[in-house]
């Protein structure tokens, strides 16, 4: 072979390497889409958070864990389900480990470079919602996500840290708690009409966005509320007596706010330069999973979780000892009356999570 030939030849193989190294195809199968994930949220997104203070909002014991399993790690974590949820399934599509609560003595040094998890269960974007279960509202959240920024500075240097800051998606999951609590509580209804409170959580949500854009953060990925009037506790409290049809009143006010929460988010894409928003409907798939089990590989009942009665039941009254727990989660809808298992959350996250990732890639 010639020498001229053969160089050539090393050239073109220099530069189909080079090409597949600044492929974003080849980047996302190598090392993950994304550098790090941080989650915003509540129950839905919740590994642990509310481990680590007092708190009567845990899932940190059986039956609730029972068919976790990420690597070695098994059992009961603070997952409200018997397995994987919003966020691990998320995180699985993404190529990048579930990331730690950030309040969990692991979370330091490295651990966190991949990213953190705030969402704590029972929380809402308001100060006041749930509060009286101990948790940790959107605002403290963010504040934590914050620190959390700030921290990579020491672990990787400013330039790395803010590269880590830009392309790093912040997925945000909160608000279903905020529409029980003005539900459950009279004097809410009294002091706002439905549209002053919506109004109010958009306004906190949008508020905590924009803190977390002049942090450096550019993605975001907006998870809608959830059917909250199909959930077995919901009708328990609100027609007991006919269970087969969601709860109206409930299901109204979620499709109005997902509404004016979407339009939130676009308005925020249009005034926040560089930033990418994605914003995903999980309410239409879980009025189909509750109304059209059949479909999906679940049992009909879809108004009965899988723990205890299944007709109430969640958080401590989910437990051991709870009489009439199902021996296989897999084709319920809902694990406790208030909570997805790992069967529905796969589903749902595989309605939106590709979309999701080209978004925020585009």
């Amino acid at each position: 072979m010639g020498k001229s030939l053969k160089s050539y030849l090393q050239f073109l193989l220099l530069l189909h390497i080079l090409i597949q190294r600044w492929n974003p195809a080849f980047v996302c199968a190598q090392s993950g889409a994304f550098p790090a994930v941080v989650f915003i949220g509540a129950s839905q997104s919740n590994v642990g958070v509310n481990n680590y203070f007092p708190s009567v909002a845990r899932a940190n014991f059986p039956p609730y864990g029972r068919d976790f399993v990420n690597g070695d790690q098994r059992g009961p974590t603070g997952r409200f389900s018997n397995g994987k949820i919003l966020p691990d399934f998320i995180c699985e599509n993404f190529g990048l480990p579930f990331p730690l609560p950030y309040n969990s003595p692991d979370a330091k040094g490295e651990a966190v470079l991949q990213g953190i998890n705030t969402a704590s269960s029972a929380s809402g974007w308001l100060e006041t919602t749930d509060r009286i279960f101990g948790t940790i509202p959107g605002t403290e959240q963010v504040q934590w996500v914050r620190n959390w920024q700030r921290s990579l500075v020491d672990l990787v240097g400013a330039s790395r840290a803010s590269e880590i800051v830009r392309e790093s998606p912040y997925i945000i999951n909160l608000g279903d708690n905020d529409i029980l609590q003005y539900f459950s509580t009279p004097p809410l209804q009294e002091k706002y009409t439905g549209e002053e409170y919506r109004k109010l959580m958009i306004d906190t949500a949008v508020s905590n966005i924009k803190d977390l854009y002049s942090g450096g953060a550019r993605k975001f990925g907006v998870i809608s509320a959830f059917a909250q009037g199909c959930l077995p506790v919901q009708l328990t409290l609100y027609q007991p007596t006919n269970r087969r049809q969601c709860v109206q009143k409930i299901q109204d006010f979620v499709q109005k706010y997902n509404a004016e929460y979407k339009a939130a988010t676009q308005s925020l894409q249009s005034s926040l330069q560089g930033s990418t928003f994605y914003f995903a409907d999980t309410f239409t798939i879980t009025v189909d999973l509750y109304y059209n089990p059949k479909k999906y590989g679940l049992r009909e009942e879809t108004d009965i979780a899988c723990c205890a009665s299944g007709l109430f039941e969640y958080g401590p009254l989910c437990n051991s000892l709870s009489v009439g727990t199902c021996s296989n989660a897999a084709t319920y809808f809902c694990f406790d009356a208030e909570h997805f298992t790992e069967t529905s959350w796969r589903i749902i996250v595989n309605t939106f999570v590709e979309d999701l990732k080209k978004t925020l890639l585009a």
